[in-house]
């Protein structure tokens, strides 16, 4: 994320007063936001010294790296035709419209709004750093590690033309693509001094934006025309409702980068809200306001009244299943059926002078909250309290989300857009994406492995039926592949959908390829897990899915003709199955994709003679798949050893 300049970087922008709008592309180039697609933020990237001139005697070559205010801080992302079965591959994904540093800073929040030709809302944040510089008096510009006399902001840092800071709410034009400010959101006219803002909700039925504040911890309701509507203040109102003490706003904590006490590399010097009522995610769902809290952390709701203003009514909705290091919830999203999908993000890093870490190392996940059913065993609260776990990318224990989630439509068999399967993938942004040393052979096929970017994958993909994620697609976010890519360097994302109209997809248990969904057979027997998703419905007359829906049985034979060992797979279940598919989870063991008919299916298996290996079956119907729509697909894995004996073409 990085290029080189031969000359000093151009001086430091001031606030000045204006109300010019900023052109984010040329006349030619607007957004125009299609289904399915998304708009991601993340880092704008850096712009480093001429490799080719010597550096100052006192100088180091971070020293003169600087923030790129040509790079790019949110994107759209066209994802419409990835025209293949889930692979885990990268995706030629076309950026049709982006938004540089020079007009908006550094932003995290992404929101949508509901026109035809839709707005789309950035909220400024400190997720990738709060830079420093003062002029010196030659006119170049000097980076700070820490607080001064004369330090102002970085250029790229906020959208300092048009008066932007870290409490700034843009918008971009869905007709023009022009940029403006919408909102600096203040406390009492006291500006935000440098935490930004969290994340971002649009309520069309009101009207506005919801807005969390990570130096207050207030949460704004900002109208569209940037009118500041009121705020709530979890720490104090929401904690005495629930019976908890107050944890009032403390002005104390102000940010000043004039003094020498802030330091640019250690987070604890910015000046963020206590825990207990520092709120960064926030969304909509059935007319409450669900937002996560610091402490905990934790996830709390507070309801809408019909004129758009906050209730009295704050509960706390959930705990965030402990870790060694507890992490923010800095996104949730919620489907129609009711299911609670919420985003971590690492913990603030201590390479932000450097450009190198922007989270510290750890785990952050993707966790699916699924309310409470009758029969469920007692537990406080509406939600299960164990929540599932969907796996972002391949590395580790595939826990690599940066804080960003999204639900969008589904794709058909030729992995076409389907806009009539609603919420059937979920978005997450994420880092190393592709990087896993043990499967590396496997992956090469599909593309750069230091992915950070987009994960696009099943929505109900949990992590026992999903992991390691194969089940997916990846796009990158700013198509470098060279690994020096800042950890948390990705930000939110959300997806141009149209209220579902469709079908509402439903479980297919994550197979691979393809994944498909929708109503269930019952069925019994061992073999094909039913799976863990939204399992057609949610509520007190929904059953639970079955444990399975189809037996198998498997013997290797030779094929005279082509010389090849193949898997011989007789399936009994449902009567609705004719065919499978299969994909090998071992390297050194292949098998063709494609549908391959029932019964038996003839499964070639390639690979060296008695090794063995572990292959996903995918059970389902051939005229319901080539449908196009959502559709069953009952899964199994079956362990398959090579005969070491030859298998020869008969002459």
């Amino acid at each position: 994320m990085s290029r080189s300049f031969a000359r000093c970087i151009a001086p430091f922008l001031v606030f000045f007063a204006s109300n010019h709008v900023l052109n984010a592309q040329p006349a030619a180039d607007l957004p125009n936001l299609t289904l399915g697609s998304a708009v991601v933020s993340g880092f704008s990237g850096t712009i480093g010294p001429d490799p080719s001139r010597a550096l100052p005697s006192n100088r180091s070559a971070i020293d003169l790296t600087f923030i790129d205010p040509k790079g790019v801080s949110a994107e759209i992302l066209d994802l419409s035709r990835p025209g293949k079965p889930w692979d885990a591959s990268l995706l030629s994904a076309p950026k049709t419209f982006k938004i540089t540093a020079a007009q908006v800073g550094q932003v995290f929040g992404v929101a949508i709004g509901d026109q035809p030709q839709p707005n789309i809302y950035l909220g400024a944040t400190s997720a990738f750093g709060l830079h420093i510089g003062h002029r010196m008096p030659d006119g170049t510009i000097q980076r700070l590690r820490t607080g001064g006399p004369g330090a102002q902001w970085a250029e790229g840092q906020f959208g300092l033309g048009l008066q932007g800071g870290p409490g700034s709410i843009y918008v971009v034009d869905g007709r023009t693509g022009g940029v403006s400010l919408l909102a600096n959101v203040m406390l009492d006219g006291v500006p935000n001094p440098g935490p930004g803002l969290g994340n971002i909700a649009f309520d069309g039925a009101h009207k506005q934006l919801f807005v969390s504040d990570l130096y207050t911890g207030m949460i704004h309701r900002i109208g569209l025309d940037g009118a500041d509507l009121g705020h709530l203040d979890h720490g104090v109102s929401v904690r005495t409702t629930a019976q908890l003490a107050p944890v009032a706003f403390d002005p104390r904590r102000r940010l000043v980068i004039t003094n020498s006490q802030f330091a640019v590399d250690n987070p604890q010097t910015w000046g963020f809200a206590a825990p207990a009522r520092q709120v960064w995610a926030v969304t909509l769902h059935n007319d409450r306001l669900y937002y996560s809290v610091g402490e905990g952390p934790q996830i709390w709701s507070i309801g809408i009244q019909p004129d758009g203003n906050f209730a009295s009514d704050g509960r706390l909705e959930a705990d965030i299943p402990p870790q060694a290091s507890p992490m923010p919830v800095t996104d949730i999203a919620f489907s129609a059926r009711g299911t609670m999908i919420v985003a971590q993000r690492g913990v603030p890093g201590s390479g932000f002078y450097d450009y190198s870490a922007f989270t510290s190392p750890g785990e952050p996940r993707v966790l699916r909250f699924v309310p409470k059913r009758p029969g469920d065993p007692p537990s406080p609260g509406l939600w299960v309290p164990q929540p599932q776990e969907i796996p972002v990318g391949f590395a580790g224990s595939y826990r690599n989300a940066n804080g960003g989630i999204a639900f969008s439509y589904g794709y058909d068999a030729n992995g076409a857009l389907n806009a009539t399967a609603c919420e059937a993938t979920l978005l997450a942004t994420g880092e190393r994406l592709r990087v896993n040393a043990a499967l590396s052979q496997r992956l090469s096929p599909g593309g750069p492995q230091p992915v950070d970017g987009l994960q696009i994958g099943p929505a109900d993909a949990v992590l026992d039926v999903n992991a390691p994620p194969w089940a997916s697609y990846f796009a990158d976010y700013d198509d470098r592949f060279d690994g020096k890519t800042a950890t948390g360097s990705m930000g939110s994302v959300r997806a141009f959908t149209m209220p579902c109209a469709g079908q509402v997809a439903v479980s297919g248990g994550g197979a691979n390829p393809p994944y498909v969904s929708g109503p269930r057979d019952g069925g019994g027997g061992s073999g094909g897990g039913g799976g863990g998703g939204e399992g057609g419905c949610l509520g007190p007359d929904c059953p639970h899915p079955p444990n399975a829906c189809f037996a198998s049985t498997g013997t290797f034979e030779c094929n005279p003709v082509t010389g090849q060992w193949v898997y011989k797979l007789s399936v009994s279940g449902p009567g609705w199955i004719n065919s499978v598919s299969a994909v090998s989870l071992t390297s050194g063991v292949s098998v063709p994709g494609g549908t391959i008919p029932l019964n038996p299916a003839t499964i070639p298996v390639s690979g060296k003679p008695g090794s063995s290996g572990v292959i996903e079956i995918c059970v389902f119907n051939a005229t319901a798949a080539a449908s196009g729509k959502p559709y069953d697909c009952c899964r199994t894995r079956v362990n398959v050893t090579i005969p070491t004996r030859a298998c020869g073409i008969r002459r």
